[in-house]
């Protein structure tokens, strides 16, 4: 078997779907399909129920995936343990929401880079193949809804995602709270508010981005436009920020952002066209948090190092 074949079938079972996986894994779907089949053959079982639209893994594929999973993350132990041994420990592997402000990010990445002893003060993105060797952080973004389960499998060291997180074998130091801006052209009769309650809204209809993407923070959000009796809520279809201001700036929809600092969702309404004007407080509150696994934490003393120093030099709530 090959580990290629082993993080295709766990992240096929995760989405249920080869289209979607093959995104994940950075891939067109025909190899992971290959790669599905060549480890169907090498076990000698079928590991999905193959429907019209999706997959459903199969009794055997259900006995398997947690053995399957639990051998990734032996193999990550062990190319860890032996490069730490050769005294070549690898670069932090850092994941970010596409939501998370830059200057948290740029926070989580400078207190690595302050607070490892002895290696080179650079970053790379993991994206980037030309990049320096020897860097000190791996930086991937990714949807929250991929970063939680790259946690679990070993495949990142430490993730910035909108709280709350649910998963028990999980860490989480929460970092900064803020306020999310109703976004609109600047046209709008809204335009002109210094601040805006959600009842101010519930005539309104509201573009939002995919719930999957953020399962339990979009979850929290559209709960709480319910509670407030707001029935016009549409949900994209995919993540698609330029789309998504190619909308609001077409039609009367407002949606729900950071401000224009806060990183690629808030930057695509930086246009004058745009108007962006802020909740008022209490109103909806988003949370961003680090997370890490316990089991990563504890054959790796640097993400222990790393929350520390930031756990410390964080305001408590």
């Amino acid at each position: 078997m090959e580990i290629g074949q082993l993080r295709a079938f766990v992240t096929v079972a995760e989405e249920g779907h080869v289209g979607r996986a093959a995104v994940r894994l950075h891939l067109t779907p025909s190899p992971v399909s290959r790669s599905i089949r060549a480890l169907e053959h090498d076990l000698g079982v079928e590991l999905f129920v193959r429907g019209h639209h999706s997959l459903e893994l199969t009794e055997a594929g259900r006995a398997a995936l947690p053995r399957i999973r639990a051998a990734l993350r032996s193999l990550e132990e062990a190319r860890f343990a032996a490069r730490r041994a050769a005294g070549q420990l690898p670069p932090l592997r850092l994941g970010s929401t596409h939501f998370a402000p830059l200057h948290v990010v740029d926070r989580v990445v400078a207190t690595i880079c302050a607070f490892l002893p002895g290696a080179p003060s650079q970053t790379r993105a993991a994206d980037a193949p030309d990049a320096p060797d020897g860097g000190l952080v791996d930086l991937v973004h990714n949807p929250s809804s991929e970063l939680l389960p790259a946690l679990d499998r070993g495949e990142l060291d430490l993730a910035l995602v909108h709280l709350p997180v649910d998963d028990p074998s999980l860490d989480v130091l929460p970092l900064v709270a803020y306020r999310l801006r109703v976004a609109m052209r600047a046209d709008d009769e809204l335009a002109t508010r210094t601040c805006l309650h959600l009842a101010d809204l519930r005539d309104r209809e509201i573009l939002l981005t995919p719930t999957r993407l953020q399962p339990l923070a979009m979850r929290r959000l559209q709960d709480r436009l319910e509670q407030v009796g707001h029935a016009h809520v549409v949900t994209m279809h995919e993540q698609d920020l330029l789309l998504l201001a190619n909308t609001v700036r077409r039609s009367r929809q407002l949606t729900l952002t950071g401000s224009v600092n806060s990183g690629p969702a808030g930057r695509v309404f930086a246009d004058p066209v745009f108007a962006l004007v802020p909740l008022a407080p209490g109103e909806i509150d988003f949370q961003l948090g680090l997370v890490w696994s316990r089991a990563t934490a504890a054959r790796d003393p640097r993400i222990t190092a790393v929350v520390d120093h930031l756990r410390a030099s964080t305001p408590p709530r």
